[in-house]
């Protein structure tokens, strides 16, 4: 099995479980819809987005970023869905994606080294763009992204996989941080977080829930998680290793942990209600991959979208649906 880090991309997704590559046998035509729990008809929103890591929704487009292409053969970047057909390749814009926002009439996007915003968005493409944060150096890159209620742009920072299971002395390595969307400005909002992927905010919390992903490299397997990231929390990256109680003794607790190999990949909230895509599925065998909702509050996962031809990575909530991308390169969307 391959692994998929931001600065080693062999595959089609970043991942702290082992990769399965996507379903071989298809039906013609395309695979079949996944199935809501909830009964309400899944709708494909559109085809042809290689690895979908993020969503963000705005003048009433649906965008969708792509990671690094299985092969590294199809075009990626960032894509428009609607109507079902194939997805639009907007111009002018990173060819990998690993994170969206939409605010303020701006697109953000991170691609890795940088997080840019783009303006001016006539439903084909942006006439401006301007480098938000580019840190530069020895610096792991940007993951996921998302606006808090404070106004601030918050960031997770990539894995360098020389540092899989020890710590990495580059700045803001193993951290969410918290950015100025006007200066650039950015400082350490929590820490301790191998990978902290995908992040959202939820009704009423001002800290970003954010999927983290333990590495599989070492001898034990500790567990993947879901943190609540508060101001000043430390996690205990590498020395604590969730599942394993004594080795995280004084660090912060995360709101749930997983089995090992789940791989929560995306995350975003309707109300209080959390939705999380699992590339590896919720008992990390790959048998039970797709979108699984639980209380903000915490508590056990429920199944929401099921049924799907290849694991799922991006996952987005718009106007009482959830967006959610898989392997196949198609896009789905669910009322809730």
């Amino acid at each position: 099995m391959l692994k998929l880090h931001r600065k080693s991309i062999v595959s089609a997704v970043v991942a702290a479980g082992c990769l399965v590559p996507a379903a071989s046998a298809l039906a013609d035509g395309g695979p079949p819809p996944p199935v809501a729990a909830n009964g309400n008809p899944v709708r494909m929103e559109g085809t042809g987005v290689p690895t979908p890591t993020a969503f963000a929704f705005g003048m009433k487009t649906v965008f969708v970023g792509s990671g690094p292409a299985e092969g590294g053969n199809a075009p990626t970047g960032l894509f428009t869905v609607g109507g079902g057909g194939p997805a639009t390749k907007v111009p002018g814009t990173p060819e990998v994606v690993f994170g969206l926002a939409w605010h303020e009439h701006e697109l953000y996007v991170s691609d890795g080294p940088e997080i840019l915003a783009f303006a001016g968005w006539n439903g084909t493409s942006f006439s401006s763009s301007r480098v938000v944060s580019s840190p530069g150096g020895d610096f792991p890159g940007f993951n996921g992204i998302a606006f808090g209620r404070d106004g601030m742009l918050y960031a997770g920072v990539a894995l360098d996989p020389a540092y899989d299971d020890n710590a990495n002395p580059a700045k803001f390595a193993n951290d969410v941080l918290r950015i100025s969307p006007t200066t650039g400005h950015a400082t350490v909002f929590s820490t301790g977080l191998r990978q902290p992927f995908q992040m959202t905010f939820v009704d009423g919390n001002r800290h970003p829930y954010v999927t983290a992903l333990s590495e599989d490299s070492t001898d034990i397997v500790p567990k993947d998680a879901i943190v609540v990231a508060r101001k000043g929390a430390n996690f205990g990256f590498p020395t604590c290793e969730w599942g394993f109680v004594h080795s995280c003794d004084g660090f912060a607790k995360p709101l749930v942990t997983l089995h090992q190999h789940t791989s929560p990949m995306g995350i975003s909230a309707i109300g209080r209600q959390l939705y999380v895509s699992m590339f590896g599925g919720l008992n990390g065998t790959y048998s039970t991959f797709g979108v699984w909702s639980m209380p903000a509050s915490g508590g056990k996962f429920a199944p929401f979208l099921t049924g799907f031809a290849a694991p799922t990575i991006g996952l987005g909530t718009h106007n009482g649906r959830v967006y959610v991308g898989d392997l196949t390169g198609t896009i789905y969307s669910v009322r809730a």
